[in-house]
């Protein structure tokens, strides 16, 4: 969700109704430490999306005490987050994120000096382990928890799988079953309906969801309403989140806007059947004003569709 959870997007999910805890984009270690953190715009935040956990990425353990200590000194953050999850090349390339999957003894160091650091709520995001194999997982997650760790965040395919295989939820099931520890699942959850049944079926503690909010950031207000019962409500015009989104643009660097308008934007239309063909024909347009014209001609006879999400192509 690289470039995508920022404030903007964050506010927008908090407009039709926010989830119990909202996360950062990937925050590298060595940016906190050796740049001044409060012009970063990956921690800008408002009142309205909060709590807020950091999503913090990077291999050397004293950088993660180091960025920790200072992001306790300079906001109220309400935990960080250990990324172990990240699959994309650039993650890769440099050792982090899943990567560190194959290097457990330095992961627990990591989590080490993350809790020595902080008293706050301290999590991790996972994968599973290289080729599925369930004991290294198990392994590796004990391995965190034993660091003081308390919450992890598994997306349960494999790190050279990325997106093309369905997640194995049974997984999940596992790790809630064989370490106790409070379990966040992750992965496929396209509709309330979805929500309710990982809940059901792993025995996790929470749901994690990442593209289908892209897609309906009033999804999180979707799936408390099905948990309690209530029938859904309808969703908004399709317009409607769009005009949103630019209107809280102006919380992001003005260099940062129409870049990260335009990423969101090709997830968001991704609920349109010729929604692609959409995104290529704006791409065109030269200014984010004449993207925003043609958006309100091509959408103004659109519905959001029903539940589930479906998602078109990855990014």
């Amino acid at each position: 969700m690289d470039g995508l959870t920022h404030v903007a997007f964050r506010r927008l999910v908090a407009h039709y109704g926010p989830p119990d805890l909202f996360y950062t984009e990937m925050v590298s270690v060595r940016a906190v430490v050796f740049q001044p953190p409060e012009r970063d715009p990956y921690l800008w935040h408002t009142e309205a999306d909060r709590p807020l956990i950091v999503q913090l990425s990077g291999r050397e353990p004293e950088l993660f005490e180091e960025a920790i200590r200072i992001l306790d000194q300079k906001f109220d953050f309400a935990g960080y987050d250990l990324n172990f999850g990240c699959s994309r090349g650039r993650a890769r390339r440099q050792g982090w994120g899943a990567a560190l999957l194959s290097e457990p003894d330095l992961a627990r160091e990591i989590a080490r000096a993350a809790r020595r650091a902080t008293r706050k709520p301290l999590s991790a995001k996972l994968r599973s382990a290289p080729g599925h194999n369930l004991k290294k997982l198990l392994s590796f997650a004990e391995g965190l928890l034993a660091e003081g760790v308390e919450t992890l965040i598994l997306h349960p395919r494999a790190p050279e799988e990325g997106f093309r295989r369905p997640p194995r939820w049974e997984e999940i099931r596992e790790l809630k079953r064989a370490t106790g520890a409070r379990i966040i699942g992750n992965g496929d959850v396209f509709s309330p309906e979805d929500a309710v049944r990982m809940l059901s079926t792993t025995g996790c503690d929470g749901v994690m969801i990442g593209r289908a909010a892209l897609l309906r950031p009033w999804i999180f207000r979707d799936v408390k309403t099905k948990l309690q019962g209530g029938p859904l409500p309808p969703p908004p015009h399709p317009l409607e989140p769009v005009e949103l989104f630019v209107r809280y643009l102006d919380l992001l660097p003005e260099t940062l806007r129409e870049k990260r308008f335009t990423l969101w934007l090709f997830w968001y239309l991704q609920n349109f059947p010729f929604g692609l063909y959409y995104f290529g024909r704006i791409q065109k347009e030269t200014s984010l004003e004449a993207k925003l014209d043609l958006l309100r001609d091509l959408l103004a006879a659109e519905e959001v569709p029903p539940y589930p999400v479906s998602i078109r192509q990855n990014r």
